[in-house]
């Protein structure tokens, strides 16, 4: 059996990590010991955080009110072939559309899992660049990977859509709608005036949608693998933490 190679495709989870910054609370990452070998002799830990923490794939019912939970996504949607896609052309705010899906390679296909390596993982503890800069999915984007038949969809972003695609934007995030206006001189709500379309559309089509993906996506970015990438068996959930892993030598 030709040897296989695995490579880990995401973040940490830690105290400190950058949290999606809405306006008002957010909750953290909270790690309490319950017991702890200097005293017990063992270690035994309680753990608080949103299931959106880190790298994490959403469920449906985390933007539709009735679509399946994280439960009711197929196992078999959470492992297949797929391709890691170089989108680290793309700069603060680009659109990825499908001119760019388009060029891909290698060649995105039917069936595939697409990974886009947009090189903002690396920008992980710059929290306020990585959540509110990174190239991000807009409509058209989405409309051609559901077009396309796509099993999964992982982004090395703080989600899905874009940044700006959380209309109105003056509201939900107001840091961001003064950034956009100052440098651009445009209206955001205008020129982006759907909220979170790509995960509608992808999500609403039961494709799998993994937000912070990061690790060791370098190396595998130009490359055809097979991606494991398995949630927590949490009935009706809207989401959970999960491991994506992208494994090589695997002929599926």
């Amino acid at each position: 059996m030709k040897k296989l190679k695995f490579y880990n495709l995401s973040q940490p989870i830690e105290m400190g990590i950058p949290i999606w910054p809405w306006v008002g609370a957010m909750q953290d990452v909270v790690i309490e010991r319950m017991l702890y070998h200097e005293r017990d002799g063992k270690q035994s830990a309680v753990f608080h955080c949103k299931m959106h923490t880190s790298t994490h794939m959403d469920a449906p019912f985390h933007v539709i009110g009735t679509g399946k939970g994280i439960d009711e996504i197929p196992l078999s949607s959470c492992f297949g072939t797929g391709v890691v896609v170089d989108m680290r052309h793309k700069k603060k705010w680009d659109i990825i559309g499908p001119e760019d899906f388009e060029k891909a390679k290698p060649k995105i296909q039917k069936g595939d899992w697409v990974i886009v390596n947009t090189g903002w993982h690396h920008k992980w503890n710059d929290h306020y660049t990585y959540i509110n800069h990174y190239p991000g999915l807009y409509k058209e984007g989405a409309e051609w990977l559901v077009a396309k038949g796509i099993k999964g969809f992982g982004i090395t972003g703080g989600a899905l859509d874009s940044p700006l695609a959380h209309a109105p934007l003056s509201k939900i995030m107001p840091w961001l709608d003064a950034e956009y206006k100052r440098e651009t001189g445009e209206d955001p709500e205008e020129k982006w005036p759907l909220y979170e379309p790509a995960h509608y559309l992808l999500l609403g089509n039961l494709i799998p949608g993994i937000e912070n993906v990061g690790g060791e996506v370098d190396k595998v970015t130009g490359k055809r693998v097979t991606i494991a990438a398995f949630p927590l068996n949490w009935i009706h959930g809207d989401g959970s933490m999960i491991r994506v892993v992208a494994i090589e030598g695997l002929n599926l």
